[in-house]
């Protein structure tokens, strides 16, 4: 079984017994928060390691004919969000068909008790493991009797159901970021590396950072104002940023570009973290790329005139 351990602070002690979250937490919303907060809390008082389970591909990609659902977040977001929510180790479990096929009792046995040394295990009401989900929370907790503590997180909802990472996604997908912000308890963002492009911004004067996606997908196509934080910068800039495939020049592979306002120099290779503040247009081909000039320039006008959701420094 193929456990990745990837260190969320610096220090040692993965030899330690944990209290394990298990969960995808794609997002990290607000459902998610309760889970995470249960998971440290159980890592304090019982002096174990607080750790989130995920599984990479997700899940669905194995065993469901609709493969995975669109990606909220990039890893290194999600990295971040876990940290800052005191989560100390991030361990993804490498599912294929071969976990797929695990027992209940395989997998508590496999994953939790050999893989992970759990002496906790936090979980959502709802969880359902094993093969062709057979496990539940009760199968849980009678598997762990005497090996491992179970916690049963309650469900978080609203009137219309439980917060969950599909609302975020249908709402993404419709461009409606404040219902996004409803269920996620902050702004929205990408956070990536950026990456070499096509460079045609730059030779039309609004150079901008190509963002690597990760495979996000769960955000309506458009021009977006944001705010930007550049890896070794203190200030925050803002930024006119475009998730499309460049319909003006024929493309057909989506990506993440961001024009940060004021910005000269490489961003090559630097990380950025981009927190969304509004929507400002549908994206659309130019009949010619002066046109296109001219509706970027009223982007960055756009962007300037959005309201900023954080501190002005960082």
């Amino acid at each position: 079984m193929q456990l990745r351990i990837d260190s969320l602070v610096d220090r040692p002690g993965h030899e330690k017994r944990r209290a394990v979250a298990i969960g995808n937490f794609d997002g990290v919303h607000l459902g998610h928060a309760r889970l995470l907060e249960a998971c440290v809390e159980a890592g304090r008082r019982l002096g174990f390691v607080p750790t989130a389970l995920t599984f990479d591909p997700h899940p669905a990609t194995v065993v469901s004919d609709r493969g995975a659902p669109p990606r909220i977040q990039t890893l290194r977001s999600r990295r971040r969000l876990l940290r800052e929510a005191g989560i100390e180790d991030l361990v993804q479990l490498g599912f294929d068909a071969a976990v797929a096929r695990l027992s209940p009792a395989e997998f508590v046995e496999q994953a939790l008790v050999q893989g992970m040394r759990a002496g906790c295990v936090v979980v959502g009401h709802g969880f359902r493991f094993g093969a062709a989900r057979a496990g539940d929370v009760e199968t849980l907790r009678d598997l762990g009797r005497g090996r491992f503590e179970t916690v049963e997180v309650p469900t978080l909802e609203d009137s219309l159901g439980r917060v969950s990472s599909s609302r975020i996604r249908d709402a993404l997908l419709r461009g409606d970021l404040v219902e996004a912000e409803r269920f996620l308890g902050r702004p929205y963002e990408i956070e990536g590396l950026v990456i070499h492009g096509d460079h045609r911004g730059k030779a039309m004067g609004f150079p901008t950072a190509n963002v690597d996606l990760e495979g996000v997908s769960a955000l309506k196509r458009g021009v977006y104002a944001a705010d930007g934080f550049i890896e070794g910068e203190a200030a925050v800039r803002r930024a006119a940023v475009n998730l499309g495939v460049r319909p003006t020049f024929g493309g057909e592979v989506a990506r993440l570009e961001a024009h940060f306002q004021g910005f000269e120099g490489d961003l090559y290779g630097r990380s950025v973290r981009l927190v969304f503040l509004s929507r400002l247009r549908d994206e659309r081909r130019f009949d010619s790329v002066e046109d296109l000039k001219a509706q970027l320039a009223a982007d960055v006008k756009a962007a300037e005139r959005a309201k900023s959701r954080v501190p002005r420094s960082a």
